[in-house]
């Protein structure tokens, strides 16, 4: 499968809040990435929430954001009946949504940008 990587620049406001979406995504979520620019960045106690659009599925949750770094998230597993698999995840799938950063308490004006990978197709 085709791997897409694009990027979201998110700049808050001056309450320190920021909403900003990716283009529309078919496929998994392999990485994503928050680069802190060296000047101007989102202030150490940002708080981020990444979540699909459509199906709310989480993507990434983090509290006090203070410098850049990569995850490669998965989602919990459940077998056939819907029990949670101790230990067992799988990747986020996305179909035809598009992926939502929330920003809180980022500074007044300050930006950060996320780099998305995903296994499968960003259209714009």
């Amino acid at each position: 499968m085709k791997l897409s990587r694009f990027t979201v620049n998110v700049t808050t406001d001056e309450s320190g809040a920021a909403v900003a979406y990716s283009p529309q995504c078919n496929g998994l979520v392999r990485t994503v990435e928050y680069v802190k620019p060296t000047s101007g960045g989102l202030d150490a106690a940002t708080d981020i929430d990444i979540i699909a659009d459509v199906s709310g599925a989480v993507i990434w949750t983090n509290d006090d954001l203070s410098a850049s770094q990569v995850i490669h998230p998965l989602a919990q597993a459940q077998d056939n009946t819907g029990a949670d698999i101790v230990g067992a995840y799988a990747p986020i799938c996305l179909a035809d949504e598009r992926i939502k950063i929330t920003v809180a308490n980022g500074g007044d004006n300050l930006s950060g940008t996320f780099i998305f990978t995903i296994e499968g197709v960003a259209l714009s």
